[in-house]
């Protein structure tokens, strides 16, 4: 007998007490036929009552006549952190969210005790009940009846107990929970996400006979040199002991006497029977446990890849002797087969290159409570962004979530529910734990073997690597040796988590090379070292915190021609901010310190490839341009010859629809549709039927090729792209001289006054100030209510630098912050007006200086007007020596209000900068500035365009347009840098009437360095000379 009073919530060598072990194969059926399985749902609003410790919990409150007339209401499934309640989550990345002593925890210690009532079905009596716990943090105790009936920990999987002898078939049963948010598991779950609390998966009940099957492990292998596939299916027989306590011993132990069999039949996806086989199991089966095996070879399957996830339907089925049947259990099967050959993981025979992301279990308001539909729509999103696999970082989901991937098809790499962050180097290595450790993978395994949709076994994260990882390995090749096993700690150094050691793993329990943010030198090196027998992929890289993912294009350059580098996984989907309100009753996204915690990791918990409300970041459109299916190539400019090949591994093209459009400086003018059918891996050339057409001198022609589904999926309507491609054909085109304009004669006048200067040029006019300050009017109106002035800082990304963290100081932020980059003032200022034949010339010297005097930048604008009210800027930028590598390079100013419709010659359609513009193709756009605004939970840099060609605003009754003379980078905004960059979240911001204009020679790019590389230095701002030209026309 055991004693909660002993405080087992603090013994990581007792994990579990009359738990029922884990296991695979479904849900019991009362026949073939039926259409829902004995099962009896739980989920709905239960009593609830939420105490600051364990120690304040009555006495009594398991009683079923317990008072509980004073109690609330919560909803079942749902994290009480979420209700509103004084207990709120808490992020913490790497340190534990209390004092780092394990087991110890708090004695501030939340915990909830639910409670809710229910009759059994009356057809029940006489069967097994089973309760299903589908997961509960991180504590939980079980009652039935006032009965303790059993405790389990780990947070990520189900907790699952034998209810027979105290379940009552007549009346109303009382069931209590309880659960406590800290215990010794929370040191084994220390990883970079939300601590959340209560039961947040659903609870139910389900009935089997008192012989029943246990575990189903079924599995399809497919022989891809013969098409054959052979499955098998591993039963194991489970028994309510106590219903045979009156029958026949065997060998001394009481257990069934009788004979049973196993019937077994697969189905095609048309409902045709395949493969059928039966097995009897009598009493010889005993000293196996009532376990046999059923296997057969079909001459010729389907396979299940991600491209094409073919599932077949298995029925298991126990009978009696006599021909009773006793339990049916349903499966899906996928034939594929998992291999190491060489330097490369095979799938079906072939090297596939994983596009996969890291998803954590996040909603924005349920916290780690997600619904089906939340599910269905990631799955969805990741399909149509060309996503193939997905590491469940950093512990084993939901269960639906693999019947998902199972049946739209993406890899999976099932991780264990082990991270050890804030002690590393400890916990795997301390014998204490090493049950807790080796039973989280096992049950893991014991769970999820049976979907086809996993390729690998993950032993946990950021844990080290030591003897318990080790035993856990050998436990997991014990129950499943048909899948690769992945542990990234094994690369590291021994005692910590920094080096990379690619060539020290032991391969034993590390399948493949697996760096965390490694450089693209590090996997390059590996991969071209003669010592190198494995694969790289990378369990995390592109860190996509913010506005980030810069260099995607230069990583997945790699991925598809180096040999021995074979694709990774971006860290990671989702946003995990969560909706809260202010005491004024608006709602912001939170992140880490916006619910009161005294121990977070401020907003490093922001950093998916979508928002938080499935809302895709401009990065995802990269991501699925450099994945697609198809890559096009320009072959011979002149013939309009291409050549599209084929990157799939299992299927043609034949499901996609080419479509093709040419160009003009952005306008359409000829068009078409393309059949491609290429098998895969294979390529195809064709000629497009271009008509040929005359182009000015600064004319430039692109081909656009988009290729679409033709039909509808279940991912994706019919008309979604899936690839696409962009070449320059310009050089096919004969270039002729434009037509002479006329020139204008008419000079602008200048008018000096004390203030300074009016130059006009018919409705154009230019106030200056003595000191170079100015703006712009037409028709009497003030446009442009500032000058271009230089602009050389940006609203830091948290890749420049995390604002909520210290130790920044060498990050580029820090280093601009020292510099005094943010708060530049002018040291010195000039400016003359002369003539120029036609024209009016101001010219503007400024000097402007940070933190240090001596080290200023000089900046010469020189602005010419002419007669014809065309407006040039010459802007020239000399930079001290001293100063870093710079956030930007060029000029900002103020419009008038109203100027809100935006159309550009450049790449777009969306954000872009120049490591992260490769799916922007060149194009001409039409938007509003307010729709420019990517809103990124903290605030920060966004919204630019690069290459761009010439830009206009139109407001007021007045059009702005902006041309380059050379190419350049720009944004429109309601916000300043200094607004983003002051803000903490979208609510502090105030939108400006005005429109913030900055024009760009060079923006820094993006990189991913608030976890991992920072910007390449092909990428920055780092020379000393910058020049930057453009003229701005102002018409009605």
């Amino acid at each position: 007998m055991w004693n909660v009073s002993d405080k087992l919530y603090l013994l990581p060598e007792i994990q579990e007490i009359n738990r029922l072990p884990m296991h695979s194969g479904g849900l019991p059926y009362r026949s073939r036929e039926a259409v829902e399985p004995e099962k009896l749902s739980l989920d709905g609003n239960w009593k609830f009552r939420l105490y600051h410790r364990p120690e304040e919990v009555p006495a009594d409150f398991a009683a079923p006549q317990a008072d509980v007339k004073e109690w609330g209401e919560i909803a079942v499934p749902s994290n009480w952190t979420m209700a509103g309640l004084f207990d709120k989550p808490v992020y913490t990345n790497v340190k534990m969210p209390f004092e780092n002593n394990p087991p110890m925890v708090p004695e501030e210690n939340p915990t909830g005790v639910y409670r809710t009532t229910f009759r059994t079905p009356k057809e029940w009596k006489g069967r097994r009940v089973v309760i299903h716990v589908g997961g509960a943090e991180s504590y939980l105790e079980l009652y039935l009846n006032g009965r303790l009936i059993g405790m389990g920990k780990d947070t990520r999987l189900p907790s699952e107990f034998d209810l027979t002898r105290a379940v009552d078939f007549k009346g109303v049963n009382t069931l209590v929970c309880k659960v406590i948010r800290w215990s010794d598991s929370s040191y084994i779950e220390d990883q970079d996400q939300w601590w959340m609390a209560g039961i947040y998966r659903s609870v139910y009940l389900y009935a089997t006979s008192p012989a029943y099957l246990e575990d189903v492990f079924s599995l399809g292998d497919y022989d891809r040199e013969t098409g054959s596939g052979t499955v098998s299916v591993k039963v194991h027989l489970g028994f309510d002991f106590e219903s045979y306590r009156n029958k026949e011993c065997i060998n001394g132990t009481s257990g069934p006497t009788e004979d049973f069999e196993v019937r077994c039949e697969l189905c095609n996806a048309a409902g045709k029977k395949v493969w059928s086989a039966a097995a009897k199991i009598d009493w010889s089966f005993r000293k196996d446990y009532y376990r046999a095996e059923l296997t057969g070879r079909l001459r010729r399957v389907q396979p299940w890849s991600s491209e094409a996830p073919m599932l077949y339907s298995l029925t298991t089925e126990l009978y009696t002797a006599s021909g009773e049947l006793l339990d049916c259990r349903r499966a899906k099967v996928g034939f594929r087969r998992v291999e190491m050959v060489g330097r490369d993981l095979r799938i079906n025979g072939e090297r596939v290159i994983i596009r996969g992301v890291n998803r954590h279990e996040h909603d924005s308001r349920t916290g780690k409570t997600l619904s089906l539909e939340s599910m269905v729509q990631d799955i969805c999103m990741m399909k149509r962004f060309n996503f193939n696999a997905v590491r469940t970082c950093h512990y084993p989901d939901d269960h639906r979530w693999y019947d998902l991937c199972d049946e739209y098809g993406l890899y999976v790499l099932d991780e264990a529910n082990f991270e050890a962050h804030d002690n590393y180097t400890n916990i795997c290595r301390d014998p204490r734990w090493k049950a807790a450790i080796v039973a989280r993978a096992e049950r893991m395994v014991l769970r999820d073997r049976s979907h086809a949709c996993i390729i690998g076994w993950s032993l946990g994260n950021e844990s080290g690597s030591g003897e318990n990882h080790q035993a856990e390995a050998a436990a997991v090749r014990a129950l499943d040796d048909s899948r690769i096993i992945h542990h990234e700690g094994e690369i590291k150094d021994l005692w910590s988590q920094g080096h990379h050691c690619y060539f020290d793993a032991d391969k034993s329990f590390n399948a493949f090379v697996n760096p965390m943010y490694p450089t693209l030198e590090d996997i390059l090196t590996y991969a071209r070292d003669r010592r190198a027998d494995r694969p790289v992929i990378p369990c995390e890289y592109a860190h996509a915190m913010g506005n980030s993912s810069g260099s995607l294009g230069d990583y997945w350059d790699l991925f598809w021609n180096e040999p021995g580098i074979q694709g990774g996984f971006i860290w990671d989907w989702v946003d995990q901010g969560i909706w809260t309100k202010e005491e004024n009753g608006v709602e912001f996204l939170g992140y880490g310190g916006d619910f009161g915690e005294k121990s977070h990791d401020f907003d490093f918990c922001c950093n998916g490839m979508i928002s938080p409300d499935r809302e895709p970041h401009p990065a995802m459109y990269e991501f699925l341009h450099l994945t697609g299916p198809v890559k096009v190539e320009l072959l011979n400019t002149k013939k309009f010859r291409f050549k599209a090949a084929n990157r799939r591994n299992f299927t043609s093209l034949a499901d996609l629809a080419g479509l093709w459009e040419v160009q003009r400086n952005g306008r359409t003018v000829q068009k078409g549709k393309l059949a491609l059918a290429a098998a895969p891996g294979e390529s195809e050339e064709f000629t497009l039927p271009v008509k040929q057409f005359e182009i000015g001198p600064e004319d430039e022609v692109f081909v656009n090729f988009r290729f679409v589904l033709k039909k509808a999926m279940p991912y994706a309507e019919a008309g979604w792209e899936l690839a696409n491609d962009q070449c320059d054909i310009t050089g096919a085109f004969k270039r002729v001289a434009a037509p002479a304009e006329p020139v204008k004669t008419a000079a602008p006048t200048v008018t000096e006054t004390k203030q300074g200067w009016i130059i006009a040029a018919g409705d154009t006019v230019l106030k200056l100030a003595k000191n170079g300050d100015g703006t712009v009017e037409y028709g009497g109106k003030t446009v442009l209510e500032s000058l271009p002035e230089c602009n050389i800082f940006r609203a830091c990304t948290d890749n420049d630098g995390i604002r909520g963290w210290d130790g920044q100081e060498h990050k580029p932020m820090g280093l601009w912050l020292k510099a005094g980059l943010d708060r530049l003032k002018r040291t010195a200022s000039t400016c003359r007006v002369e003539n120029s034949g036609n024209a009016a010339v101001a010219t503007i010297e400024r000097e402007f200086a940070g933190s240090d005097k001596k080290a200023p930048i000089r900046f010469t604008e020189k602005i010419t007007v002419g007669g014809d009210g065309v407006v040039r800027f010459d802007c020239s930028y000399e930079i001290a020596e001293a100063l870093p590598t710079l956030p930007r390079v060029g000029v900002s100013f103020l419009t008038a209000p109203g100027f809100e419709e935006l159309e550009y010659f450049g790449r777009g359609p969306f954000e872009n900068y120049i490591d992260r513009n490769r799916a922007a193709f060149v194009g001409r756009y039409a938007t509003t500035v307010a729709e420019t605004y990517v809103d990124y939970i903290l605030p920060q840099e966004n919204g630019n365009r690069t290459d761009v060609r010439e830009f206009s605003l139109a407001g007021g009754g007045a059009v702005l347009e902006v041309k380059a003379l050379d190419r350049f980078e720009f944004g429109v905004s309601h916000y300043t840098a200094a607004d983003l960059f002051g803000a903490f979240h979208r609510k502090d911001l105030k939108v400006r009437p005005e429109t913030v204009v900055t024009i760009d020679r060079r923006q820094r790019g993006l990189g991913t360095g608030s976890c991992g590389p920072q910007t390449r230095p092909e990428y920055e701002v780092s020379e000393k000379s910058y020049t930057l030209s453009f003229s701005l026309k102002i018409k009605k």
